[in-house]
């Protein structure tokens, strides 16, 4: 009888286990990118720049980004599950027109030659997962995430023209810095296969580096004359991706 309950227990264990095994949702491991969009002063860019000059200007001049990513995810019941997401993303510089021509109105030149390299981001950010199916192949997905993001901005080279003669060129150099970044947002997940989908994902980006820019080879401080950008980089981002789903035999 002892022996009867004791098997009735392990078998009731077993049941148990499987049960809530069959509850979790589908862990994954993917990859992605897209579009990145800029928002905030990071995206600004004043269509003239003031010929008196002015320190650490606010705009940033990000331009629509690219990015990619890896990513994957746990879970450990049936909607939510533990991961995290590695990206790389990169900016070039909008309107660098106008700033050509703001440097060549404060030094007093003939011309100006601005040649820009561009903003980069390594984001690592751990978090939390979301999925809530729709029917047998469609779901609603969601994360939020929190850590690190190392952001690099432009190093900018001005060429100076004056009466024909190169005056020589001058550098905004390029700096790097590492802060703490989240993102958070929401897709959707199709399976094309049993163990393989499709998603699409937006998700709002969001880190402050505080930046401290080094000029090199500037006689005077007229123009846009930037020593530190501490404005927020934010964006919403825009993704596609496919997905290796560990399927349960």
């Amino acid at each position: 009888m002892k022996s009867i309950k004791i098997f009735l227990s392990i078998a009731a264990l077993c049941i148990a286990t499987v049960s809530f095994a069959q509850q979790k949702g589908p862990s994954y491991i993917g990859i992605g990118g897209g579009a990145s969009l800029p928002l905030g002063n990071w995206s600004k860019s004043p269509s003239i720049v003031s010929t008196s000059g002015f320190v650490n200007d606010p705009n940033g001049y990000a331009n629509t980004g690219v990015f990619v990513t890896v990513d994957g995810a746990w879970f450990f019941s049936k909607h939510f599950g533990i991961g995290g997401m590695f990206s790389y993303g990169t900016y070039r510089l909008k309107n660098v027109d106008s700033l050509s021509q703001g440097y060549q109105n404060s030094f007093d030149v003939d011309t100006t030659k601005t040649t820009p390299t561009n903003y980069k981001m390594v984001n690592f950010l751990p978090g939390l997962y979301f999925n809530y199916p729709l029917q047998k192949k469609l779901s609603i997905t969601g994360r939020a995430l929190i850590g690190f993001t190392y952001a690099t901005t432009p190093q900018i080279s001005v060429d100076v023209i004056d009466g024909g003669v190169d005056d020589g060129t001058f550098q905004q150099e390029s700096a790097s810095k590492t802060a703490f970044a989240f993102d958070i947002g929401a897709g959707l997940s199709y399976n094309i296969q049993k163990c393989l989908a499709l998603n699409f994902k937006a998700d709002y980006f969001y880190a402050k580096p505080d930046f401290k820019i080094n000029n090199t080879h500037r006689n005077n401080a007229a123009g846009r004359l930037v020593t530190e950008y501490n404005q927020p980089l934010e964006a919403l981002n825009f993704s596609l991706g496919i997905t290796f789903l560990f399927c349960r035999k």
